[in-house]
């Protein structure tokens, strides 16, 4: 279980962690099923896992059409002045 800081993090909107490894895919998926948060279909985090490649980004927005989790493998420059790269912080967190 992940702590309440990184629970209240991935409730906001507008973040997105760079995963580089299957390992780090599975920590935001399961930190992000801890936080109940989930697809934009409302499907749960984790249920995807296998069917997305790594690397990639995920993230939540205010700017897509639902604020459900997505998941990208780039993301364009008006996105990224709209997100914060939470990547470093996440895995920080994870380690305390």
């Amino acid at each position: 279980m992940v702590n309440e800081q990184v629970i209240e993090r991935l409730l906001q909107l507008d973040w997105f962690v760079k995963c580089e490894t299957e390992h780090e895919l599975a920590l935001v998926l399961n930190a992000c099923l801890d936080a109940d948060v989930g697809w934009s279909n409302r499907v749960s985090a984790i249920s995807l896992k296998c069917s997305i490649p790594v690397p990639k980004l995920i993230g939540r927005s205010s700017l897509r059409w639902s604020n459900g989790l997505w998941f990208s493998n780039a993301l364009t420059d008006e996105d990224l002045k709209c997100h914060s790269d939470i990547t470093d912080w996440f895995f920080e967190e994870l380690r305390k």
